[in-house]
């Protein structure tokens, strides 16, 4: 069993300094990681609570590669007698195997080493500490925890803090549960493979030197404005409605939405536990599709499936083919203006969305696109590459997922393609939005085409989607 190294930070005075350090370590710490933890250290004032009782888990990755889990307190008066209350945290640096052991949980982590005295406030601090060990292991998914969760702060909230995980680098969070249930329960919605790049703090300030990517927020309106204009932080407030802005527009967030308001959480903890060990953060958007497809079907069966006996859910990472083909070949997304390299000499010159050759975001511009008006250049001119910024290019790859769900029948895609719809176009010059929306008409028509057989049922079903797309985007004003 790996150990689990220890150090403390608090404030004293010692032979090498006074005020706020590193008092005592185990000896297997590196030199690097003890100043990373000064680093990071919380000194005073930084609890968000001025109570004695305020308590505080932190999270997050150091560079050596190991984690630090750390607990903050107050531990009675400061030793200088400055006044106010002295701040303590104890840090455990956790193998990664370790971790994963607890199902990559920090919460599960230091619930294990609170129970078994690990973490503790010491009366007289030794000048070193001994490496420890935690024995048990924790389950993926925490069912009753998202059960209280569903009904307060509700399922809306919860999808909603998912997709602003994905969309922003810091959330600040204020109001609903207590930050430590909520923030865990953000967490049981992610695979295990993942949730080592969520670091948080559950009641420490806002500060720079420590970049977590959640953090909780205390009540004053100054401090919520100079966050968001100073470091960009995203401010949600769960005494309000869910904002808009982070509706759940992404593939797993909208996943994790559609099961939770199911009531099947056991479905979603057994996807998470077979998680592959190999997913990334960049992988999530894949792995809801996959996931939504699961659950469609299941739901779809006359009589439930045992989850233990449920094929797993494959996961085809970069640069892996599936096992097997689709059940059906659908038009891929093309862009107006891009052409693949790979069929540059031999693509028949047609302007048909169905015949035309996909392209993937990024290719070049051709010269007739050049022609109609797009950036680069003219016609006479060699191809040009386009100014696509990188956010657009995500976008417009989720816009192709919804389009496709909304004419499969999915009801909350539309919703979702609409938002998203409105965002990216704002973020776009005109003629990039013009050729996206351009684009993502071609490909709704061509979907709606290759899926339907003329005055079949399933013609008229798959048309009424298909035509609401058609109208979000003539609201735009930016489709002809």
């Amino acid at each position: 069993m790996e150990p689990i190294e220890q150090a403390i930070f608090t404030s004293a005075e010692t032979e090498r300094a006074s005020g706020y350090q590193v008092i005592a370590a185990s000896d297997g710490l590196q030199e690097d990681e003890l100043r990373e933890i000064a680093v990071w250290g919380p000194s005073h004032g930084s609890l968000l609570s001025e109570e004695p009782e305020a308590v505080s888990l932190n999270f997050h990755r150091l560079h050596s590669g190991r984690y630090c889990a750390s607990r903050t307190v107050h531990a009675g008066p400061e030793y200088s007698e400055r006044g106010g209350l002295r701040v303590y945290t104890q840090c455990l640096i956790v193998p990664p195997a370790v971790l994963e052991r607890f199902a990559n949980n920090p919460f599960a982590l230091l619930r294990a080493a609170l129970a078994n005295g690990t973490l503790r406030v010491y009366e007289e601090i030794p000048r070193r500490l001994c490496a420890c060990s935690l024995s048990g292991r924790a389950a993926a998914v925490d069912t009753s925890l998202l059960a209280r969760l569903c009904a307060s702060p509700g399922v809306e909230w919860l999808a909603t803090l998912l997709q602003a995980t994905v969309d922003s680098m810091t959330i600040a969070v204020r109001g609903g549960p207590a930050a430590e249930a909520l923030f865990a329960g953000v967490l049981n919605c992610l695979p295990p493979p993942c949730r080592p790049q969520f670091s948080f703090s559950t009641g420490l300030k806002f500060c720079s030197r420590r970049p977590f990517r959640m953090v909780a927020l205390g009540q004053d309106p100054q401090e919520q404005r100079r966050l968001q204009r100073l470091y960009h932080v995203a401010v949600l407030d769960l005494d309000e409605p869910p904002p808009a802005e982070f509706a759940p527009v992404e593939a797993w967030p909208r996943a994790v939405r559609r099961i939770l308001k199911s009531g099947r959480l056991s479905f979603l903890a057994h996807q998470l536990a077979r998680s592959p060990s190999e997913l990334v953060w960049d992988d999530l958007s894949a792995l809801g599709l996959q996931l939504l497809e699961e659950f469609e079907a299941t739901a779809l069966s006359p009589v439930e499936r045992d989850p233990a006996g449920q094929p797993p859910l494959e996961w085809h990472g970069a640069g892996t083919e599936p096992a097997a083909p689709p059940r059906e070949t659908k038009p891929a997304l093309r862009l107006v203006g891009f052409r693949d390299p790979a069929h540059a000499e031999t693509a028949p010159k047609t302007h048909s969305a169905m015949a035309a050759p996909a392209a993937p975001l990024g290719a070049e511009l051709s010269s007739q696109s050049l022609a109609r008006g797009f950036p680069g250049g003219s016609p006479a001119e060699p191809a040009a590459k386009p100014a696509w910024p990188e956010h657009a290019r995500r976008d417009l790859q989720r816009l192709e997922s919804l389009v496709r769900e909304a004419i499969e029948g999915r009801p909350d895609a539309l919703p979702a393609f609409r938002h998203l719809w409105a965002r990216c176009r704002a973020g776009l010059s005109a003629p990039l939005a013009h050729a996206a929306c351009t684009a993502l008409l071609k490909y709704a028509i061509a979907l709606w085409r290759a899926g339907s057989e003329g005055d079949s049922p399933n013609s008229a079903r798959r048309a009424v989607p298909a035509l609401e797309i058609v109208a979000i985007l003539a609201e735009s004003g930016q489709g002809s």
